[in-house]
């Protein structure tokens, strides 16, 4: 007997416990007051708005991206204003069919050229003679994604809460790997003005999501389609004939990453509004998340068991953690380049999960919800800031390329450059066999060797 009231009682008295010490949540602290404050963008209208196009971009090419995407963007208003409402509604889910298979005649160009090395350059030249006409049956996807080209403003069309659907940024890699071979081609037939008009027009464009991009998936996206655009755009001005190899290299390639493009703090700040909307919305409905799928109504004993969980979640408690790791995040990772890779290292910092029994017994429920990882954060900003030494590598490659140097002395050459690795400022890396030249990224998913093929 006396077992079995002690295999009741226990619980029971823990819970007690761990109910009053959890009696009440916090105050807003002083970072989650200070990122609520933090203005929102102007918006602007849809015509105009470049996340509006991508949202109606991955529909069949004889449709309107713009009419698609402006009919999503009301839909995810709705959604925003309607907590109830979940995102399986979409008008538009999923993505055409001439997104979903390499057509067979460019895919031993366009899989080799995933990476953009030596053996996307080799895989070119076997498939020039024929990629025209390949690329001609392409042409509506090619001029789309031209047509993005074009926009000078971006807003995110967003719910700020778990139910927002991302733009279709696969089906828009698919259509810029089609423009950069297509522009390939520009440059082997010499035409070094359309080479430069396009390879600016599409790092602009990037660069300017960079800025405006309101959460760090699209911003490093655009992060990524930005380092990309050195990685092709070298390739192809070395296509270029030699003497028309000045008049290709992109204006754009010589104006470094500004603060504004580097800065995490508009992404940060919206992932945290992301976070603070949606633990209110568990709070006011008994631990459910935002709905992204319509469902049944829970079971009796799922409801029971949220009833009795919920005393041990505290909204206020678990957003004030995340608000004070995003700033603290922020702080560190704004500093100069040189001392980059250190902050990095110490990201782990800019959290403080809770110590001690009283520490880890309140909010509970809200700790086990998943601790904030800051080194992911910190890893996508590194990202971000490789782009610097990308372009001064790109740019120092075309650069040796117009003046005619020839390999043989381009290493000599390298260490005497002003251009100068962002991280160490030593001089770039000079590679012989294959002639590259190359600087080590801070970013840690991906290879952190950026190669630039001379």
């Amino acid at each position: 007997m006396w077992v079995a009231i002690a295999i009741v009682a226990v619980p029971v008295l823990l819970y007690l416990f761990a109910f009053t010490l959890n009696w009440r949540d916090q105050p807003p602290n002083a970072e989650a007051l200070e990122l609520a404050a933090a203005p929102l963008p102007e918006p602007i209208p849809d015509p105009a708005n470049a996340y509006v196009y991508l949202l109606g971009f991955a529909l069949p090419r004889v449709g309107d991206p713009t009419l698609i995407g402006a009919t999503r963007a009301e839909w995810i208003r709705k959604l925003a204003a309607d907590p109830e409402m979940s995102s399986d509604s979409d008008p538009y889910p999923g993505s055409a069919p001439d997104f979903q298979q390499v057509p067979e005649a460019l895919a031993p160009v366009l899989t080799p050229c995933g990476n953009p090395d030596a053996g996307c350059v080799a895989a070119f030249e076997t498939a020039a003679a024929a990629l025209g006409e390949q690329l001609e049956q392409q042409r509506p996807l090619i001029e789309r994604y031209r047509t993005l080209l074009t926009f000078r403003a971006w807003r995110d069309v967003s719910t700020r809460d778990l139910r927002s659907p991302l733009p279709p940024y696969a089906e828009v890699g698919y259509a810029r790997r089609l423009f950069l071979l297509d522009t390939w081609l520009l440059a082997a037939a010499g035409n070094a003005t359309e080479v430069r008009a396009r390879l600016d027009a599409d790092l602009v464009f990037w660069r300017m999501a960079l800025v405006e991009s309101d959460f760090t998936f699209g911003k490093v996206i655009a992060a990524s389609y930005a380092n990309l655009n050195f990685l092709w755009g070298n390739l192809i001005l070395r296509q270029l004939p030699p003497e028309r190899r000045a008049d290709g290299v992109p204006e754009s390639w010589r104006k470094p990453i500004t603060d504004p493009e580097r800065s995490m703090r508009r992404a940060l700040t919206n992932e945290w509004r992301v976070v603070d909307a949606s633990l209110r919305f568990m709070k006011e409905h008994d631990l459910e998340f935002p709905r992204t799928r319509a469902g049944q109504p829970r079971p009796f004993l799922g409801r029971m068991e949220a009833k009795l969980e919920l005393p041990l979640f505290k909204a206020q408690a678990t957003s004030n953690r995340y608000a004070a790791m995003y700033v603290k995040l922020d702080a560190l990772l704004s500093v100069p380049y040189a001392e980059l890779g250190e902050a990095v290292a110490r990201a782990a910092e800019a959290d403080e999960p809770p110590k001690g029994v009283l520490a880890v017994t309140y909010n509970v429920f809200g700790n086990a919800l998943g601790d904030p990882e800051p080194s992911l954060f910190a890893n996508e900003a590194a990202r971000v800031a490789d782009l610097e030494g990308g372009r001064r590598a790109a740019l120092m490659t075309a650069d040796l390329r117009v003046l005619k140097i020839p390999p043989e002395l381009a290493a000599a050459m390298i260490p005497l450059a002003a251009s100068r690795d962002p991280y160490t400022g030593g001089p770039f890396v000079w590679t012989a066999e294959p002639a590259t030249v190359s600087f080590t990224g801070l970013e840690r998913t991906s290879d952190t060797r950026h190669r630039f093929l001379y």
